[in-house]
């Protein structure tokens, strides 16, 4: 019989090695979540030492891409949602005029007129709403230069990833030489066309002297000539036969002369200019309808009278009708032409048709046609030409009326500087 000595120290020993089990598990567990915390502390240095150099490498990618957009040619900037400049290069600086740390974190109103402004934060909202890339042409004011400069700029606006704007990347292009160069070879332009047609007036108003010259004094001396040469041949008929018939062939010579010095005159300047446009145009329809056989018509919509087109108008109208039926004579191969004016004081409107072959594909306007189109744009109009090969040409010239043309004249260089 175990006594109770004995029966408290088994006990006790076992708690004992109870309580020692207990410890070493606890020990091996302990070790076990050191070492696993040790590798996780390895594996978060690890992975902290690669996230540095990722920082270090973005950061390096970051000062690259700022020294290659600052050394760019083309004008780059960026702006917040709130049209805060947060970005521009040198070449942006050059063209916006301003440093940007001084706009930096800025909308620039400081820096522009407020007109300017009103417009840049215009078309900042409308790029923002868009979504799309927008051009546009801005005036830009130039503190260095002292002067506003011609702005071409395109816009584009990123969304992050709610949808919501997050900043507006732009580009900008200075085209104020650009602009000026237009502006001087479209004056260049208009000078050479005012030129033309102040030469073709003059040219026209030489004609007109020539032709009266040609009628007063050649054509009253053949008419004397042959009032003479008709009493000598009627009076020789009886009794100076030979005398008779040199009187006859005199009389021919002089009425061909006659017939000469007529279509010279009207060849310079037709007669029938002075009664009006319809007339003069309607003479030379029928001289064309005699000489080639063509049918011709002429349709009046609406005779405006001398204030709709005054002689040097009607001069110039006339001649631009008289190539466009050279052209058709020179080689359509037509059977009728039709010629529809509509002389009004906003507008002239002068329509020649043909029923001939029209142009071949790819065989390009005739000089004549390449004339004629300078001539109309430097009298203020413009002209179509509609050809369909083998169904004929309409050609339509649209020039402005008389009230226009005395207005755009008031609005000329010439006459603002006067």
């Amino acid at each position: 019989m175990i006594n109770v000595p004995t029966l408290l120290f088994v006990t006790a020993c076992t708690a004992l090695a109870v309580a020692w089990r207990r410890a070493a598990g606890a020990a091996r567990d302990y070790a076990l979540q050191l070492e696993q915390a040790r590798n996780e502390a390895q594996a978060l240095r690890r992975d902290l030492e690669a996230s540095r150099a990722k920082l270090t490498e973005l950061a390096r990618s970051e000062d690259q891409l700022r020294r290659v957009v600052s050394l760019m040619p083309v004008a780059l900037f960026q702006k917040d949602p709130d049209s805060r400049i947060i970005m521009m290069n040198e070449a942006c600086e050059h063209i916006f005029g301003v440093e940007f740390a001084k706009l930096s974190g800025t909308q620039g109103g400081a820096h522009y007129p407020a007109d300017q402004m009103e417009g840049f934060l215009a078309a900042d909202r409308a790029a923002f709403a868009s979504g799309e890339l927008r051009v546009e042409e801005e005036w830009v004011w130039h503190a260095g230069m002292q002067e506003d400069r011609r702005v071409q700029t395109y816009k584009r606006a990123i969304y992050d990833s709610d949808g919501k704007p997050a900043v507006l990347i732009g580009m900008c292009i200075d085209v104020t030489e650009r602009m000026r160069a237009d502006l001087a070879l479209q004056d260049s332009l208009r000078q050479l066309r005012q030129l033309s047609d102040h030469k073709e007036t003059a040219r026209e108003e030489e004609r007109r002297r020539l032709a009266r010259y040609a009628h007063d004094a050649l054509g009253q001396n053949l008419m004397a000539l042959k009032l003479d040469a008709d009493m000598l041949y009627t009076r020789t008929a009886r009794n100076h036969p030979r005398l008779h018939s040199h009187a006859g062939n005199a009389l021919t010579a002089l009425d061909e002369s006659i017939h000469a010095v007529r279509t010279l005159i009207n060849e310079l300047h037709p007669s029938t200019l002075e009664l009006g446009l319809p007339a003069a145009v309607d003479w030379l329809l029928k001289q064309m309808e005699r000489n080639g056989g063509v049918h011709c018509q002429l349709h009046l919509l609406h005779d405006g009278g001398p204030e709709a087109l005054p002689p040097r108008a009607t001069w110039a109208v006339f001649r631009m009708i008289q190539v466009a039926l050279a052209n058709i004579d020179a080689g359509a191969r037509a059977t009728r032409v039709d010629v529809t004016l509509d002389l009004g004081a906003d507008a002239v409107l002068v329509v020649v048709g043909d029923n001939g072959t029209g142009l071949p594909p790819n065989s390009g306007e005739p000089f004549g046609m390449l004339a004629l189109r300078e001539r109309v744009s430097a009298f203020g109009g413009v002209i179509v030409a509609s050809n369909t090969p083998g169904k004929g040409t309409t050609l339509t010239i649209r020039l402005p009326g008389m009230q226009k043309r005395e207005a755009a004249a008031s609005r000329s260089p010439e006459s603002c500087n006067a």
